[in-house]
């Protein structure tokens, strides 16, 4: 052994000098090729081709990344819930509107008295015979007679 092997010690990730890479020399000397890609770059790729799909009727071309987003928004809109989950993970802003708007249409408000005066103008109107469909009489007058609130 020479000098510098007997002062190295050799054991659990320190190989043997002479078997380690030399300085300036890779460690895979063929390595990637230069046009070699990725599967990312692949995807991407072949995500950007275009294909010719039917639109209203008519023949359009667009990009396969088109074509699947319309495809799975128009699976949403069908009613597929795991499409629509789906989409509304990728939209945070669309989410917080639909749970607005879930929001808003379960809550169940109650009419106000305006609202009371016309039902009970209404239902009285068609007690009495009195129902005129072109809306002519006002809320709170039949005939001569005044209703009470």
């Amino acid at each position: 052994m020479s000098d510098l092997e007997s002062e190295y010690e050799v054991g659990y990730g320190k190989p043997p000098k002479r078997t380690q890479f030399k300085k300036g020399q890779s460690g895979n000397p063929k390595g990637r090729p230069k046009g070699a890609k990725g599967f990312n770059a692949s995807l991407k790729r072949e995500m950007e081709r275009e294909v010719t799909i039917r639109e209203g009727g008519r023949e359009v071309k667009v990009s396969k990344a088109e074509a699947a987003a319309k495809r799975f928004l128009a699976k949403a809109l069908n009613g597929d819930m795991g499409a629509l989950k789906t989409l509304m993970q990728f939209d945070a802003d669309l989410q917080a509107k639909v749970e607005k708007e879930a929001d808003q249409a379960a809550q169940v408000t109650a009419p106000d008295q305006t609202d009371e005066d016309v039902l009970a103008h209404f239902a009285m109107q068609i007690r009495e015979g009195g129902f005129d469909p072109g809306g002519e009489s006002e809320p709170g007058h039949v005939g001569d007679e005044e209703v009470d609130p």
